[in-house]
């Protein structure tokens, strides 16, 4: 990166960013697209065709990168800017694989960052802008874009496309209909308005520091907080976990209903694993309802076959749903009742019913390609249409002529011939080659093929017959289809209800996947208060991994201790300490049950992270300039009502620049009510940041073995409340490894000298004093709110109290 970008002040110096790496490529969703640029010269040209061609890509960024593939989600997103003095950016995603259609309308910050973050939840393929923010000179929201959403192409179209009232949706659908040449029918795609408002903000950087959705160093994984928690039994429950692992809620009504719905099927365990094994055969009903509501602008065969398959699928589906509200026996909680009316709509009873007037009874859905093949041919009931039966007869017909003839082979020539089927191939034939007995296969068998064993092959005969066979097919999708369309149409009126089935469902899912979390693993549920207290809390995603017991620590912080300063040693366990709290909030804000003994948590709107995730030799040389932007990025949107994570800072500068930077980092941080996780290896920060009443020193404790000049070192991963003693881990380190017995006393020496130059503060107790005082009030204010004790056992415990806070006071005197 050079150095102009890195003394600007503007956009690209303050928004979270990682070095660049060398790789360019990138994916689409629809294939390989080429992209030529405009010159000037050829703006003329813009008049005639609506849809230009820039190339606005950049190369990829570790910190942009794909939180989670595009397994799940196509979303296409179209963006406009208004045109006032204030930043204000509305948004339309369409999800080409379910039809979601997400409106966005936000007043943002002249960084983009709300618009950033809802654009990294989705993670778009496309990115749609008019035309007139790239030519002539690219707007700063498109440089924005270019330099956060790497993976994403930018597109430009025409700026009459935004011209509607509500400008980005009419931009998108024009795109889609001109580029992927289909259309959506009148009243069909499910939109959803959705602001920023009652949601925890979580930025990209936070979402790869975490391994909310994909591991850092192997993506394909399922070690991450989203494949611990996944265990949804259809793609509409793990689509919405993952929503929602990157967006929690921080309303507390709607959390704490979740919860009740899990602990309700927590309680009751045959309903739990009634709904558990019901939710199993389910399809992706969004791509059901997808394929339900696009029309491609040429009607083909394909498309008549797949209408076919999809309301084959459609009436398994329902059969499903009926089977699924059989499993709801007992429920008394009202998210589930809810979710059950829902299922129970009468609107899906009168679809089911009409499906089964047209399609036959037996008919059901099956991956085998031979039998789905048979399914589509006889779908249609007899009798609706006379030349459809007789096309049918033909097909039926043609398959016995081709058994027949199969069987003479068999008879001819005296081997076990076995009829295969393939879907691209259609009939054909085979023999293990063992049952040859050194025998020639006879000459009438053509394009022979070896496959291990086996040996495929075919004859003339054979593929005259696929080919009528085909024919006849063709014939029976054909004169179906008119029925089958004449049925989709019914079905698109009462489109909604089927919306409304797979949100249902997709809730049921995610909330029986937490359930079944806390039936594997000790979980236990969160409770919401103005502080955060967490007893014998575990890293969900450490402890899945670690055979032993993992080690538990409990967490308190409070509007009197929310700056908590952490030390200690190297591999003692402070990242993980510091990822455990962020990991555990998330969980609670999405209505899971979190691992430990008991949990309070303050609602947060927002988590910041910055955690070193690059310590190798490739990333030293820009790893300050990484903290700085990420740095400058927390301090410019922290609220009072943030998580802050922060794990080292100043590394990658001189020791005397990253003390100072991060003290007044620190101070900054300090005017805030936020609750501060601050690890550092800046032991001189335990000290001067002691004049503050709100900071807490805390150190992971390890213990110290030495014999016969012999240095040993156990980690204990316990946090202790204080500062450590002992600093200097870096020499016992290097006694351990075995430096030379001369490196170790000289550095020992020097040691010994910087710490006498160092000067003890007169006032440390006058501090400690008042920090205790200040706790002593903030804890009173605390038993006062939210106490449920009786009278005496009150009185009990404010002795209790009394006598701690005596104890601390004549300690410090």
């Amino acid at each position: 990166m050079s150095s102009s970008k890195l003394s600007s002040s503007s956009y690209s110096s303050v928004y979270r960013s990682t070095p660049t790496s060398d790789n360019s490529t990138r994916l689409s969703a629809y294939g390989s697209r080429k992209y030529c640029r405009r010159t000037s010269s050829r703006a003329s040209e813009r008049s005639k065709s609506s849809f230009s061609s820039l190339p606005t890509r950049r190369p990829k960024t570790s910190a942009s990168a794909c939180i989670g593939g595009r397994d799940n989600h196509s979303f296409v997103v179209a963006m406009i800017e208004g045109r006032g003095v204030a930043t204000e950016v509305g948004m339309c995603f369409i999800d080409l694989r379910t039809s979601e259609c997400i409106l966005s309308q936000i007043a943002d910050s002249q960084t983009y960052v709300k618009t950033l973050h809802k654009l990294n939840l989705y993670n778009p393929v496309e990115i749609i802008l008019s035309v007139t923010a790239i030519e002539p000179s690219k707007s700063k929201l498109c440089k924005i874009l270019e330099d956060n959403m790497p993976m994403a192409s930018i597109i430009p179209i025409g700026r009459k496309y935004f011209n509607d009232a509500i400008a980005a949706t009419g931009a998108i659908l024009k795109y889609i209909e001109s580029t992927q040449n289909i259309f959506f029918t009148n009243h069909s795609i499910k939109f959803k308005y959705q602001g920023c408002e009652g949601t925890m903000m979580i930025d990209c950087v936070t979402a790869r520091n975490l391994e909310l959705i994909s591991n850092i160093n192997n993506p394909r994984s399922n070690h991450s907080l989203y494949g611990i928690l996944n265990n949804t039994r259809t793609p509409m429950g793990a689509r919405l976990l993952r929503t929602n692992t990157l967006q929690p809620l921080s309303d507390v009504t709607t959390i704490n209903m979740r919860l009740d719905a899990v602990e309700e099927l927590i309680r009751h365990e045959e309903t739990f694993f009634a709904i558990q094994t019901a939710l199993k055969p389910f399809q992706d009903i969004d791509h059901l309802i997808t394929a339900l509501i696009q029309v491609p602008k040429k009607p083909s065969v394909k498309h008549a076959e797949q209408s076919i398959n999809n309301v084959i699928i459609l009436k398994h589906t329902l059969k499903l749903i009926n089977l699924l509200k059989e499993s709801f026996t007992g429920v008394q909680n009202s998210l589930l009742d809810a979710i059950y009316s829902l299922l129970n709509d009468l609107r899906l009873e009168a679809l089911e019913e009409r499906i089964n007037d047209v399609i036959n009874e037996d008919i059901t859905y099956v991956k085998s390609p031979l039998a789905l093949r048979n399914q589509r041919c006889y779908a249609v009931r007899a009798g609706f249409n006379g030349l459809l039966d007789v096309a049918r007869q033909t097909y039926k017909e043609t398959v016995d002529d081709l058994n027949e003839m199969i069987d003479q082979y068999r008879e001819q020539y005296q081997i076990p011939i076995k009829t295969q089927f393939s879907s691209t191939a259609g009939f054909y034939l085979s023999i293990n080659i063992e049952q040859l007995e050194d025998k020639q296969l006879p000459l009438i068998f053509i394009n022979v093929k070896k496959k291990r064993k086996t040996l495929t092959f075919t004859t003339l005969e054979v593929m005259k017959k696929n080919t009528k066979i085909s024919d006849s097919l063709t014939e029976v999708y054909l004169m179906s289809d008119k029925t089958i369309e004449d049925l989709i149409s019914e079905i698109r009126n009462d489109i909604s209800v089927l919306y409304k089935a797979s949100e249902s469902i997709a809730m049921l899912d995610m909330l029986t996947s937490f359930a079944h979390q806390c039936t594997v693993s000790n979980y236990v549920r969160p409770e919401f208060t103005d502080t955060l207290a967490i007893k014998a809390g575990r890293n969900p995603m450490r402890e899945s991994l670690y055979v032993d017991t993992f080690v538990p620590n409990d967490t308190y912080a409070s509007s009197a201790t929310n700056f908590q300063l952490i030390t200690g040693p190297n591999m003692s366990g402070k990242s993980t300490y510091l990822r455990q709290i962020a990991l555990m909030s998330i969980m609670s804000q999405i209505g899971s049950y979190v691992p430990a003994e008991y949990a309070s948590f303050r609602i947060v709107d927002q988590l910041f992270t910055r955690i070193c995730n690059d310590d190798n030799i490739e990333s030293n040389a820009s790893t300050f300039v990484v903290e700085m932007r990420e740095t400058a990025y927390i301090l410019q949107n922290v609220t009072d009502d943030s998580l802050v994570i922060i794990d080292e800072l100043g590394r990658g500068t001189s020791t005397h620049d990253g003390l100072g930077i991060t003290y007044a980092i620190c101070e900054e941080l300090l005017k805030t009510k936020a609750f501060i996780f601050f690890a550092t290896h800046f032991h001189e920060l335990t000290r001067s940041l002691t004049v503050y009443p709100n900071v807490v020193n805390l150190h992971l404790e390890v213990e110290i073995e030495e014999e016969d000049s012999r240095v040993a070192m156990k980690y204990l991963y316990r946090v202790k409340d204080g500062r450590n003693d002992e600093e200097h881990y870096g020499l016992k380190f290097g006694q351990i490894i075995g430096l030379p017995e001369n490196v170790i006393r000289k550095a020992t020496e020097l040691k010994e000298l910087i710490d006498s130059n160092k000067e003890k503060s007169t006032s440390n107790k006058i501090i400690q004093r008042r920090k205790t005082l200040l706790q002593l009030t903030q804890h009173l204010l605390q038993i006062r709110r939210s106490s449920n004790l009786d009278k005496e056992e009150l009185r009990k415990y404010l002795k209790m109290v009394q006598e701690e806070f005596i104890t601390k006071m004549e300690a410090l005197f």
